[in-house]
């Protein structure tokens, strides 16, 4: 699929002088072609949004490569995969500098994004393997990703994905009461393993009524490992109208071989929907 080059600095100042509380790209330029699309600039991240880096449309389970590098100037950001059915896989932190790593894809519509409240990220990034039979589609814009060329070459059958998406364990839950620790995620290490722990809360009012909702954790759980807190929900809040509050954290872990959860404890309250998505996989050997 051929990219036409494209600049759009003046449409990121035009955002940022209009609506100064959105997320943009500044001095943004992306560069398409048959075997590779890059992207360099600098993405402002405000409150709680997100900025979209690139949109893929996958037939089947696939995996892309991505290289470049990264510089953080302020905040907390992350880049990050959410698949079709909402679950997300974190792809690189705040403390990432270099990327060459594999992306796992679910089939339908992807979107890589970079997230963090109140965040400016420097960033030079190169996907490839984009033009691989199992990709529909990819752009900047979700309608772009969708078209699918007239010359696109018709998938049967399953694909498998990459090592690394095999390797990769994900869920997401729904909670809209709890009154014991729920189980979010189980996994077993056959041998000590360096290990990589994601977790993304988004607890809201469920516009029912006045919302209740108290302090809440995620923890990991092990047979001869201690105790580890993963994300911590620290004040009871309660709202008459609106209310969203949204976090993640990971942890990089070295766990020795047995079972393991990760546990929501309990959370008082009514009129709210809880979604946890969690992901647990090896961490990256550093380049």
């Amino acid at each position: 699929m051929k990219k036409a080059l494209f600049l759009v600095p003046l449409l990121a100042l035009f955002l940022n002088a209009c609506s100064s509380s959105s997320s943009y790209f500044s001095t943004f330029t992306a560069e398409g072609s048959k075997s590779q699309y890059k992207q360099t600039g600098t993405v402002h991240i405000k409150d709680d949004e997100n900025a979209v880096s690139l949109y893929v449309n996958a037939a089947s389970p696939a995996a892309i490569t991505l290289t470049g590098k990264l510089s953080n100037s302020s905040g907390d950001p992350s880049l990050i995969c959410q698949y079709p059915d909402g679950t997300m896989y974190l792809i690189a932190d705040s403390r990432t500098t270099s990327l060459d790593t594999k992306i796992p894809l679910q089939a339908g519509l992807n979107r890589i994004r970079f997230d963090g409240s109140d965040s400016v990220l420097d960033f030079e990034l190169v996907y490839t393997g984009l033009n691989s039979p199992e990709i529909l589609g990819y752009g900047q814009s979700q309608s772009e990703a969708e078209t699918v060329p007239s010359d696109a070459p018709s998938i049967s059958g399953s694909i498998s994905g990459s090592p690394d998406a095999e390797l990769h364990s994900s869920a997401s839950n729904l909670f809209t009461k709890v009154s014991q620790p729920a189980a979010l995620l189980e996994f077993q290490l056959e041998k000590e393993t360096d290990i990589t722990v994601f977790v993304a809360a988004d607890l809201r009012n469920n516009s029912s009524g006045r919302f209740k909702a108290g302090v809440f954790d995620v923890t990991l759980k092990g047979d001869n490992y201690p105790d580890t807190e993963i994300i911590h929900h620290a004040t009871a809040d309660s709202s008459w109208g609106d209310f969203l509050w949204t976090d993640h954290n990971l942890a990089k872990l070295t766990l020795p071989k047995g079972s393991y959860q990760l546990i929501l404890s309990e959370v008082s309250g009514k009129n709210y929907a809880l979604r946890l998505d969690t992901a647990v996989y090896p961490t990256a050997t550093p380049q």
